[in-house]
């Protein structure tokens, strides 16, 4: 992975130092919610999303670009303390959830400190398009996570289950680039390649993470099924290759770029 964030290292780096710049105050709980954002396996989004723009040859990306991948992650990071929270997790990606360090109360209060972080940020873009896109995202990520609820313990049809994943996760993915759209000159045909490739990972990121043994287990503890209660692991693999193949051809046109092939990587590694 380090190789692919090698290629994109100047706007990782201006991400990560954006985020770092928020937390003027220096307390036990802001340095654990520092922590907590700079943990690893973060930016699958921005990574995602500036190797597709790369892809397509857009190498210099617009400063309201920079700061829609910033919002998104904030808005990803607040719902993560969020859900900690509903899911009563101790532990994410093998680290103490801020939830088990403190408690649920200041596990939300740093989610929405996040979410107003990502409010400002958004509104220094001074596009309406683009908040107005937010905001249905959000309403989007909450509709699912409530429908989600209400089917716990039932065993939701597929249909039902990738819808739950498309608002959750996917909703997001979709969001970042359908607003980066709205500031960056990008024609049409790449415009529509680039939201259904953005969706089909995003579908992708989220079926892969529900096949992690960590990740199974809270659900299990928490009433939650997922796709292989549904259709078995050996289907959901199958699922799963024909997502990437599927991206593989959407993407077979693009130029024959460095960022492209990391593309293509990234794709195989999660």
């Amino acid at each position: 992975m380090e190789n692919i964030k090698n290629l994109i290292k100047e706007e990782l780096c201006y991400i990560d130092n954006s985020l770092d710049s928020l937390f003027k105050d220096n307390n036990e709980i802001l340095f654990s919610l520092k922590e907590f954002l700079f943990s690893s396996e973060k930016r699958i989004r921005s990574i995602f999303i500036i190797l597709s723009l790369k892809s397509i040859k857009l190498n210099k990306l617009k400063p309201e670009t920079l700061k829609i991948l910033i919002a998104g992650e904030l808005i990803h990071n607040a719902s993560l303390l969020h859900d900690d929270v509903i899911d009563n997790s101790g532990y994410r990606r093998n680290n103490e959830t801020i939830n088990k360090l403190y408690s649920s109360k200041i596990s939300i209060l740093l989610g929405d400190l996040l979410a107003a972080y990502s409010t400002e940020c958004l509104n220094e873009i001074k596009n309406m398009k683009v908040i107005s896109n937010f905001q249905d995202c959000i309403k989007t990520m909450s509709n699912a996570e409530i429908k989600q609820f209400l089917l716990r313990n039932n065993l939701p049809s597929l249909k039902e289950y990738l819808i739950i994943c498309k608002g959750k996760t996917a909703s997001l993915f979709i969001t970042i680039m359908k607003s980066i759209l709205f500031v960056e000159d990008i024609s049409e045909e790449y415009c529509i390649k680039l939201v259904k490739i953005t969706e089909k990972f995003g579908l992708l990121y989220q079926i892969k993470n529900d096949l992690e043994q960590k990740s199974s287990e809270i659900d299990k503890e928490n009433g939650i099924y997922t796709i292989k209660d549904i259709i078995g692991i050996e289907k959901t693999n199958i699922l799963i290759d024909n997502y990437k193949e599927n991206f593989r051809r959407e993407i077979a046109n693009f130029p024959n770029v460095i960022y492209k092939e990391a593309l293509l990587e990234l794709i195989d590694r999660i």
